[in-house]
């Protein structure tokens, strides 16, 4: 039967017409999460061809993990010996063969046009531009970053201001405070397809490959936190623009805060990082961070019990 099972998928194969084959490649740093054969089938859909290679780059240890890829003609495998997303993405992009470089997160979903319409742009913008979809919430399919002009948002506006140094309202979407805490892109009430942006989520990323950063730029051991705002803070000082296309809605996992008090400290110390590295104020971020924590007591201390319990 499983013979006669591969014959057939052999056979279509070969009845299906030729897929024009994109000048770019993917690269995904990825643990081998349920989630990656479905963001990689969404990426062989593309309406306007699809990626002429996509690198999966994993540690060594966790290769089975991939199984599910076997057969597919533009994946090729990367076992890493190092382990961490920024380390193993910088494999893969000095790796990648073709002239524009994506780095995808395993759980982004991209529409079936959204290769061939972020490469067209790019293609518009020339060297030294970087482009990015706009990002939904999977689950509800909404903006993952959201302006209220209530109260509440008028709240929000204050705190952002006075506790992180950002610019106040709709004016801090977009940036990086100086406290290193950074805002996603709104959508214009212009109607602009095109909006610039100060930095741009590691999520999905379309560059030139001369304009790739190919070292493990993250300074920390274990989960990456905040590496897209280290990484558009290093774009940024070789003179990288960076754009999002508000038409292309990529879908993203919005996982929950984790509440875990190691991950917290990691979060503050990258946020602490970049704040440096743009000449903020550190204290900034500190009392960021002493507010996040008196927000959200409850949920940490429930957090750090229940692991200490599990």
């Amino acid at each position: 039967m499983a013979y006669l099972r591969k014959k057939i998928e052999l056979m279509q194969n070969l009845c299906e017409p030729a897929r024009q084959l994109l000048p770019v490649s993917i690269v995904i740093a990825t643990l081998g999460g349920p989630s990656l054969k479905a963001t990689i089938d969404r990426l062989n859909e593309s309406t306007d061809g699809i990626p002429a290679e996509i690198l999966v780059c994993l540690p060594a240890n966790e290769a089975t993990a991939v199984a599910s890829l076997e057969g597919i003609p533009n994946v090729h495998v990367i076992k890493t010996e190092c382990r961490g997303q920024v380390a193993q993405r910088a494999v893969g992009l000095r790796l990648a063969k073709q002239a524009y470089v994506m780095q995808l997160d395993d759980d982004v979903f991209l529409p079936p046009n959204a290769l061939g319409e972020l490469l067209s742009a790019l293609r518009t913008k020339g060297r030294h531009h970087v482009i990015a979809p706009f990002f939904r919430d999977q689950l509800f399919e909404r903006e993952t970053t959201r302006y209220r002009q209530d109260v509440k948002g008028f709240s929000q506006s204050c705190y952002a201001s006075i506790v992180c140094g950002a610019p106040f309202g709709a004016n801090r979407f977009g940036k990086i405070s100086p406290s290193g805490v950074a805002y996603g892109v709104i959508a214009p009430k212009s109607g602009e397809r095109i909006v610039e942006t100060e930095w741009l989520p590691g999520g999905a990323v379309l560059a030139h490959k001369p304009d790739l950063i190919l070292d493990n730029y993250f300074p920390f051991p274990g989960k990456a936190f905040s590496e897209d705002l280290i990484h558009s803070v290093l774009w940024r000082e070789r003179g990288i623009r960076f754009w999002t296309v508000m038409d292309v809605c990529a879908l993203v996992d919005v996982t929950r805060e984790s509440f875990v008090w190691d991950s917290l400290v990691a979060r503050l110390n990258a946020h602490k990082y970049v704040a440096g590295m743009m000449g903020g104020t550190v204290w900034r971020t500190r009392l960021w961070f002493t507010c996040f924590v008196a927000m959200n007591v409850r949920q940490i201390v429930a957090a750090n019990i229940f692991r200490m319990t599990a």
